[in-house]
């Protein structure tokens, strides 16, 4: 691939790929900026033939690279973490009010609801590549889904958003 094809897939989907690596590591902003740098380079080193799209390719090793970091025990807590000289926050990444509520109330839930609505409203994956992200079936992903938004809605509802 050439340089600017890679900047252009960089520039493309970093946003997409720093908010699901925030959803994977619990909101520290370092270790999500760690995380998705690492990611990126490793997605285009192993780039197969026959992937489907780039965005699920991503996010495929960007989960698999948390849950070996996470393994290994090479999470930073809060207290570790360097100080954000980039000033990365969810709420720099989303321009609308609307969207920060979501986020916000997307944090509010379990982890395995947090990444499958992050990969979902953020990544804006299709179910079969949220699937194959997951490593679960299209229809578990459908009923998962479908049960995560309930609870999302319960949380929206009680901080005044509709969704």
């Amino acid at each position: 691939m050439r340089g600017d094809t890679l900047e252009q897939l960089y520039t493309r989907y970093y946003r997409q790929a720093l908010l699901y690596a925030l959803s994977l590591c619990g909101g520290n902003a370092a270790v999500a900026e760690d995380l998705v740098q690492e990611a990126f380079c490793r997605a285009l080193l192993s780039l197969p033939d026959q992937v489907g799209s780039f965005p699920g390719w991503l996010m495929r090793v960007l989960r698999n690279l948390s849950i070996d970091q996470l393994r290994r025990g090479r999470w930073m807590s809060e207290a570790e973490a360097p100080e954000q000289a980039s000033g990365t926050t969810p709420e720099s990444l989303l321009q609308r009010e609307e969207t920060r509520a979501l986020y916000r109330a997307i944090g509010r839930l379990r982890q395995e609801d947090r990444e499958l609505l992050t990969l979902f409203y953020f990544a804006r994956l299709p179910l079969r590549e949220i699937a194959g992200v997951l490593g679960v079936g299209e229809g578990g992903i459908r009923m998962r889904l479908h049960r995560a938004r309930i609870r999302l809605r319960t949380i929206m509802e009680e901080d005044g958003y509709e969704l």
